[in-house]
């Protein structure tokens, strides 16, 4: 019996293991981003470096630096079209992704704030892959506005838990601040959810549903009737460390993604920092 994929924004996260050689360190999120025709890796800057973002202490517990990551994405099976209906046959691949290359790091991070920033971008082709960038027209994404309560899906694999096939979890949340300010003066807001570790990096999605006028939109000509989503930004973890204190988790904005892309600033090795 074929199942079917419901969501299609399912394909858009897949899992990261981060490594120090065959090292195993942990396990993080990441997706793809369109942007100027191009394809890019986009995760959390402490994921690549392995350092916290503020105080830049190694979080390994073993003192470990990642040097690379194993990504793991699906693909179709059925290239002799075998199945009916244009049916699918999914598996999995594992891809081996060094985050050096002569001793320097291929990630970019932001072109201002550096590693307060924390996400980062990596030029990234994957061919044959079923993947679906965050922002790809297909999911058929609307500009809607932005505004505290709106609901919030963040996807990715908390605990290392995932919703079957590798397939991401979707953990449901709310804006908690004025997503227009820049929270201690960095492009980020805070969302209201209980999220765990292995989330870091996951694509967050905010959701309006019913009369929606789309920013850009003067009337009900522009209006849209139903549900509509948005990409909002990544995820980089909580407020704080204890998961019953606030209880926040942070967003760092797409307009800080798309930044970083057009920056170009390729981050410091975390080996010398």
């Amino acid at each position: 019996m074929a199942i079917a994929i419901k969501e299609k924004m399912s394909w858009v996260p897949f899992q990261i293991e981060i490594m120090y050689e065959n090292q195993k360190l942990g396990i993080g999120t990441a997706f793809s981003y369109l942007h100027n025709e191009k394809t890019y890796l986009i995760t959390n800057w402490h994921n690549a470096s392995g350092r916290h973002p503020e105080t830049l202490k190694v979080i390994n517990t073993a003192a470990a630096i990642p040097n690379k990551f194993i990504l793991h994405y699906p693909v179709d099976f059925n290239k002799d079209k075998s199945f009916p209906n244009g049916e699918s046959k999914v598996g999995w691949h594992s891809f081996e992704l060094n985050l050096y290359q002569d001793s320097e790091p291929v990630w970019y991070e932001h072109p201002e704030h550096g590693h307060k920033v924390d996400a980062v971008a990596i030029p990234l082709g994957i061919s044959a892959s079923m993947l679906k960038p965050a922002n790809a027209k297909e999911l058929d994404l609307e500009k809607i506005t932005l505004r505290p309560s709106l609901d919030v899906y963040v996807l990715g694999y908390p605990l290392g838990l995932t919703g079957g096939a590798k397939l991401p979890i979707w953990k449901r949340g709310s804006i908690a601040s004025e997503p227009d300010i820049d929270l201690d003066k960095l492009p980020k807001f805070f969302i209201d959810t209980a999220t765990r570790q292995g989330m870091s990096g996951s694509p967050v999605y905010a959701q309006q549903s019913g009369y929606i006028i789309p920013e850009g939109g003067s009337g009900p000509e522009d209006a849209i009737i139903g549900e509509a989503r948005r990409f909002a930004g990544i995820y980089s973890g909580r407020v704080g460390d204890d998961n019953f204190q606030a209880q926040l988790g942070i967003v760092w904005k797409e307009s800080a993604i798309i930044e970083i892309i057009n920056g170009n600033k390729k981050g410091a090795s975390s080996f010398t920092i």
